[in-house]
C-alpha cells in the first residue's frame, strides 16, 4: 500500500481589488498506467466579502484537505480497469485452483474486460455494474454463469481494497447489485436407476469403475482422476481424497472441506482386481502407465456416445450428473443435508442444497409415514369412504 503523505498548508491572503483566502498543496497524477507525478494545486477558499475571518477561512481548509489528504485512495481509483486486472491476475490467480483459475480468466477475457475496459476504476460503480449484470441475463445466459461475474467483480474491488487503490470506507460497487431471481438455463437431471444401468453395462470395465466410484462418493472428477494409489486404504475398503489432478495440473483439493475420507462399499474388491502388482504409491488409480486420463476424452469418446446411443443423454450431462445422483441419492437412502455436505466436501450446506435434485423417493415415503400416523385406524374407515363425501359436506 502507498505511503499515506499528509499536508497541512497555511492559509494565505491574496490582495487587490477583491482579496480572497487560498492555500496551496500537492496531489499527485497518473500519467500512464505505472507513471505518476506530483504537481501543485492552488485552492481558492473565498473572497473576503464572502469570508470575512481567516478562521472561516481555516475551517475550508480544513475541509479541503481532509480529502486532499486522502488521495493515495483518489489517486487509485483512476487507474484503468483493465491495468487493475492485470494487477489482479499477477497477484491473486496464483492463489486459485486450476479450474477456478482457467474459469476465472475465460469470463475476464470473453466478458468482464470487453464491458469495462477503458474506464477508470472509479467509474465502474453500482450502476454500471448492475447494467452489465442486466445485459448478461438478457443475453441468455445462466443465473450461476452471471453470478460467477458478480463475485469476480466482487474479488477485485476487495482486492485493491487490500492492495491500497480503494478507500476502506467507500462500500464495495458490487455489494448492492442483484442477480435477480435464481434459474437454470439447463434442467437439473439425474440418471433413473434402470438408465443408469443400462449406461453402466454399455461401457468398458474401467469406465464402468470410474462411474460408480464417481456415484457412489461423490467424489468431483478433478478428485477422481488425482486419486492415486496411496490414497486407497484395500483393507479398510477407504479412501483418502488428498489430490486432485485437472488436465495437466496437480495440487490439492478444492477447500479444506474437499479433504474428507470417504468409504468404496462393495467397490472395494474391484480395487483390488484393478490395482497392477507393480504399482507404485504415487501411481494414479486411474490412469495409463501410472499417469492420469484426461476427464475431456473419457467424455468424448465414451461416455457421451454411448449415452446419446441408448436415449440418455440430455443437455448438461456429463461428471457433475454422476456427482449430483450421489448426493440427491444418498439423501433419498436415508442420509439428511449435513451428511451429504461432508460426502461432498461442500463448505456450506446451501451448495449441497443446490445440488440436490428433489428427494422424490423419501418425500414420498415421509409423506405416507405422516398419513398412516394420522389417519384412523378403524375397520369400518377408509380413505375412500372417509373421505367420499368431502366435497359434499364443504
Amino acid at each position: 500500500m502507498a505511503r499515506r503523505e499528509y499536508q497541512n498548508p497555511k492559509v494565505k491572503l491574496q490582495k487587490g481589488p477583491r482579496p480572497y483566502w487560498y492555500i496551496r498543496y500537492r496531489v499527485w497524477v497518473y500519467v500512464d498506467k505505472n507513471e505518476k507525478k506530483r504537481r501543485e494545486k492552488r485552492q481558492v477558499l473565498g473572497y473576503c466579502d464572502q469570508v470575512t475571518t481567516k478562521r472561516e477561512a481555516e475551517r475550508l481548509k480544513d475541509e479541503v484537505m481532509r480529502k486532499v489528504n486522502r488521495q493515495v485512495y483518489a489517486i487509485g481509483s483512476h487507474i484503468r480497469f483493465e491495468n487493475i486486472v492485470e494487477k489482479y491476475r499477477e497477484n491473486h490467480f496464483p492463489t486459485l485452483a486450476s479450474s477456478t483459475k482457467g474459469k476465472y480468466g475465460c469470463h475476464l477475457d470473453n466478458h468482464i474486460l470487453p464491458y469495462f475496459s477503458g474506464r477508470r476504476l472509479s467509474d465502474v460503480d453500482t450502476e454500471s455494474i448492475q447494467r452489465f449484470l442486466n445485459a448478461k441475463n438478457e443475453e441468455g445466459l445462466g443465473w450461476w454463469t452471471v453470478s460467477d461475474f458478480k463475485n469476480i467483480l466482487s474479488g477485485i474491488f476487495t482486492k485493491v481494497a487490500d492492495w491500497g487503490y480503494w478507500d476502506l470506507a467507500v462500500p464495495n460497487p458490487v455489494l448492492r447489485t442483484k442477480l435477480g431471481r435464481k434459474h437454470w438455463k439447463r434442467e437439473r437431471r439425474i440418471l433413473t436407476d434402470p438408465e443408469f444401468r443400462r449406461l453402466l453395462m454399455a461401457l468398458p470395465a474401467l469406465i464402468q469403475l470410474m462411474i460408480m466410484t464417481a456415484v457412489s462418493t461423490g467424489l468431483r472428477v478433478s478428485e477422481l482422476l488425482g486419486l492415486k494409489w496411496r490414497a486407497v486404504d484395500l483393507v479398510r475398503g477407504w479412501i483418502s481424497v488428498v489430490e486432485r489432478y485437472y488436465r495437466g495440473d496437480t495440487d490439492v483439493p478444492k477447500s479444506l472441506s474437499s479433504e474428507r475420507g470417504l468409504s468404496l462399499g462393495i467397490l472395494g474388491e474391484a480395487f483390488r482386481r484393478l490395482k497392477p502388482l507393480d504399482a507404485k504409491p504415487e501411481d494414479y488409480a486411474f490412469g495409463e502407465g501410472g499417469e492420469p486420463l484426461d476427464d475431456r476424452e473419457i467424455l468424448k469418446n465414451y461416455i457421451r456416445p454411448a449415452a446419446e446411443r441408448l436415449g440418455l443423454y440430455f443437455p448438461g450431462f456429463g461428471w457433475h450428473s454422476f456427482r449430483r445422483q450421489n448426493i440427491t441419492r444418498i439423501q433419498e437412502e436415508g442420509a439428511n443435508t449435513i451428511d451429504a455436505q461432508l460426502q461432498a466436501g461442500h463448505s456450506r450446506p446451501s451448495m449441497t442444497l443446490e445440488y440436490t435434485i428433489v428427494a422424490e423417493k423419501k418425500r414420498r415415503r415421509a409423506v405416507n409415514r405422516l398419513q398412516k400416523k394420522l389417519l384412523p385406524k378403524s375397520p369400518d374407515w377408509s380413505p375412500d369412504s372417509g373421505f367420499a363425501g368431502i366435497v359434499r359436506d364443504v
